[in-house]
């Protein structure tokens, strides 16, 4: 492969790159309703309510599951 020639394709692949960098819109998030998310207001599961939660939002909101949450509550989402 010549000189010219890798140049050339690696001008291309960066055009290319570019134009669908732009062309794309980030996806559109939905949350979870609550009974599909198995969400439970209060939890016998001490370690693993909603405020220990990665996706918790203080003070009762969630990036995953739709409405209000309550901080003692739990989901089968719950990632630490």
């Amino acid at each position: 492969m010549t000189r010219r020639r890798l140049v050339g394709l690696s001008a291309l692949g960066v055009a290319a790159g570019l134009g669908v960098a732009h062309g794309q819109q980030a996806p559109k998030i939905t949350k979870a309703s609550k009974r599909l998310a198995g969400y439970i207001e209060k939890t016998e599961y001490a370690a693993q309510t909603c405020v220990s939660c990665h996706f918790f939002i203080d003070p009762d909101d969630c990036e995953i599951v739709q409405g209000p949450v309550d901080a003692t509550g739990y989901c089968n989402y719950y990632a630490d």
